[in-house]
């Protein structure tokens, strides 16, 4: 169920959003690759939350289609990243919460992607941590 939230809250989102992120960078150096997706994915579905709040004043609950809907909806037509929301959702789900073991390259590709998408919803919202 989507939540109604301040906008004033969505810096605290993005504040989260980055502390996730060097996480999963501490997390890289030190080869927990699964911890490293888990936390990198975690940060771009936090970023998510702030993109969403800055835009539409509220966020996603944990349907992870609810997410992408919203992205798109915050995204008014505008380019989005709904595809990088909904890979960090599949990664996420996958490596936190099944068998699956993640490789030192998996890791590094959302490291990389989380790295971009909080640098994209920082340049888009204005929102620094």
């Amino acid at each position: 169920m989507v939540k109604e939230v301040k906008i004033e809250e969505a810096k605290r989102y993005m504040e989260k959003a980055e502390s996730f992120y060097m996480a999963a960078s501490d997390d890289f150096d030190k080869n927990r690759f699964d911890a490293c997706v888990f936390n990198a994915s975690q940060s771009i579905i936090l970023g998510n939350d702030c993109y969403c709040i800055f835009f539409l004043g509220r966020r996603p609950s944990k349907d992870h289609r609810e997410a992408i809907e919203m992205h798109k909806e915050a995204s008014a037509g505008k380019p989005s990243k709904k595809d990088v929301v909904a890979d960090a959702l599949e990664k996420r789900g996958i490596f936190g919460y099944t068998e699956k073991m993640a490789s030192q390259q998996e890791a590094k590709l959302i490291l990389i992607k989380a790295r971009r998408f909080l640098d994209w919803v920082r340049f888009i919202t204005g929102i620094s941590p």
